[in-house]
């Protein structure tokens, strides 16, 4: 009898330590799965930027920065055209293969690009000077589709009002544009009928690509006073080249955001890239958390600073000129 209790008893130790163990590999198998959730629930973020130069990547900057500080998981799948339109599409395909929660386009051809390709991914533009001209939205306040983000446009007016200030007897203004942006052609058609209000004439010259620009520039500087640079990306590119020229022709430039006066071009009263990249991510991160494109308005910035180049200013012997160089931002 002793035996056989004894013996019963065993098999029951030996049962409860086998379930036991089926518990704790039955709890061990659902924390995996919750750690599979958790991980699974991360957020992806596909961002396409059309080219590369310093306003741009400041606007990647400024938003990859910013959103990690809401979403400190965000999973960042960044990807760069280098001017490339044809590879856009492509682009836009890999985002939709790796399931992105959100697209952030950087500069009016990848958002054109994001939104013909992708219809139901929330999409964010930057650099986008015109949304309505460029077809990227019809209502700002309300966004109808799947797109909303910021535009970097600042008053042309404005623009003009602070470079007639330094240089009153300027009459022609130089511009260069691509003719492969929409952006670009409402700036200038912006540009002139705003100059037509100061008496000033403008003088226009388009390009294809980067390849065109240091003849382009040549075939104006005889005719004009001054020149700016608008955000557009081939002249944004080629600043350097445009700013070199300029510089040999005793010429003043002024652009509409910093990046170009980095790389030569004289003073900027413009845009700030990397506060518009922040203002994207806050958007980014509305949308991310829950809302609806069309609860997220257009976004257009108010904040601008002076910046000017001392080098370039030196070259031209302005670094003395008290209208120039108050309150700006210095660059070497």
């Amino acid at each position: 009898m002793k035996f056989r209790k004894l013996f019963v008893l065993l098999i029951m130790s030996l049962v409860l330590v086998a379930c036991g163990k089926s518990g704790n590999s039955e709890n061990s198998e659902n924390v995996k799965e919750e750690t599979a959730k958790e991980t699974s629930s991360a957020k992806k973020i596909g961002v396409i930027q059309i080219a590369d130069h310093i306003a741009l990547e400041r606007a990647r900057q400024g938003f990859e920065d910013e959103i990690k500080k809401t979403n400190p998981d965000v999973e960042i799948i960044s990807k760069n055209a280098n001017g490339d339109l044809t590879v856009v599409p492509s682009i836009i395909k890999s985002f939709q293969d790796k399931k992105v929660d959100l697209i952030y386009a950087i500069a009016t051809p990848a958002a054109q690009g994001a939104k013909n390709g992708e219809k139901e991914t929330p999409i964010v533009f930057n650099a986008v000077t015109d949304p309505e001209s460029a077809d990227l939205v019809k209502n700002l306040e309300e966004p109808e589709e799947n797109v909303t983000g910021v535009s970097d446009y600042f008053s042309i007016s404005a623009q003009l009002e602070e470079m007639i200030s330094i240089f009153p007897d300027v009459k022609n203004v130089g511009v260069m544009f691509s003719t492969n942006e929409a952006n670009s052609k409402f700036q200038v058609e912006e540009l002139k009928k705003a100059a037509a209000g100061f008496g000033l004439n403008v003088v226009e010259v388009g390009v294809n690509n980067i390849n065109d620009v240091s003849t382009a520039i040549k075939t104006i500087e005889p005719k004009i006073d001054i020149f700016m640079a608008i955000t557009d990306n081939t002249v944004s590119s080629a600043s350097t080249i445009i700013a070199e020229s300029l510089k040999e022709a005793k010429i003043p430039s002024f652009a509409s955001e910093e990046g170009p006066v980095e790389n030569g071009i004289l003073f900027s009263a413009g845009v700030d890239y990397v506060d518009l990249g922040k203002k994207a991510a806050g958007m980014a991160s509305e949308i991310l958390g829950g809302k609806k494109v069309s609860e997220v308005p257009v976004v257009f910035s108010t904040d601008t600073r002076k910046v000017v180049n001392k080098k370039t200013a030196e070259a031209l012997g302005l670094s003395n000129e008290d209208n120039l160089m108050k309150d700006a931002k210095v660059v070497e």
